[in-house]
């Protein structure tokens, strides 16, 4: 019975909701744009339990962010790969094959202890995470889906994809951002000529609409094919 109940709680710590906005730009001057919310909430939770912590990792030259379940599983596997492996695609194809045997485990327990919980995860997805960096002088997004569903037998069946992306990209909480009005919208301009705050500006967007699982001061990082350039950072954000 203790071995069931330790279970059932690192199950539930580890499972958390996509209470995040991200958004990863490449603008027209060749630099990467980042801006991430920093709430992580619980999704366990009745009483909505968050804590501030930075969504924007990086290994060496290579930067990810994260939005999904088991977020702490996910940033130990991505920093591995990138360790371990020096081409980018290599560290991605690594990440990807270990976070399917981590979720086919996860998803199996989750089927044993918390079976409501598991149809949102099948419609919705598990998770999603955005590589991006310079390479060869040219600056790259890559993003990896991770979603599951049921075999005829119900077992547990996780699979990933790997998506070029050649401007922009949001990941985790998207949809009030592309359901937003014109007027909501940061202007072309901003686009154009402010790329920090037009990204900035996505992710108050989900912020103002989502206020429960979206929040907190807005990170925002500038990638140079030189270095980084961090515009806003929220110094006191816990580690995870």
């Amino acid at each position: 019975m203790k071995k069931l109940l330790i279970t059932g709680l690192l199950l539930a710590l580890s499972i958390k909701g996509f209470s995040t906005c991200i958004v990863i730009f490449i603008s027209s001057n060749g630099h990467i744009y980042v801006a991430a919310d920093s709430k992580r909430t619980f999704y366990f939770d009745d009483s909505s339990h968050s804590e501030t912590i930075c969504k924007i990792h990086h290994v060496g030259a290579s930067y990810f962010a994260i939005a999904g379940i088991d977020d702490a599983g996910l940033l130990a596997r991505a920093n591995t790969a990138l360790a371990e492996k020096a081409n980018i695609d290599s560290a991605i194809h690594a990440f990807g094959e270990a976070m399917v045997l981590h979720y086919n485990k996860l998803i199996t327990d989750m089927i044993s202890y918390y079976p409501d919980k598991v149809e949102h995860f099948l419609n919705d997805g598990l998770a999603q995470v955005s590589f991006f960096g310079f390479y060869n002088g040219k600056p790259r997004i890559t993003n990896i889906e991770f979603e599951c569903r049921l075999g005829v037998n119900g077992a547990v069946i996780t699979s990933y994809r790997t998506i070029q992306i050649k401007d922009i990209t949001v990941i985790g909480m998207s949809g009030d951002i592309a359901n937003a009005s014109y007027k909501d919208m940061p202007s072309g301009y901003t686009r154009e000529h402010n790329p920090a705050l037009f990204v900035q500006k996505l992710v108050e967007i989900e912020i103002k609409s989502q206020p429960q699982a979206v929040g907190g001061p807005v990170d925002v990082l500038e990638l140079l094919p030189v270095g980084e350039v961090w515009i806003r950072r929220n110094e006191s954000a816990a580690v995870y």
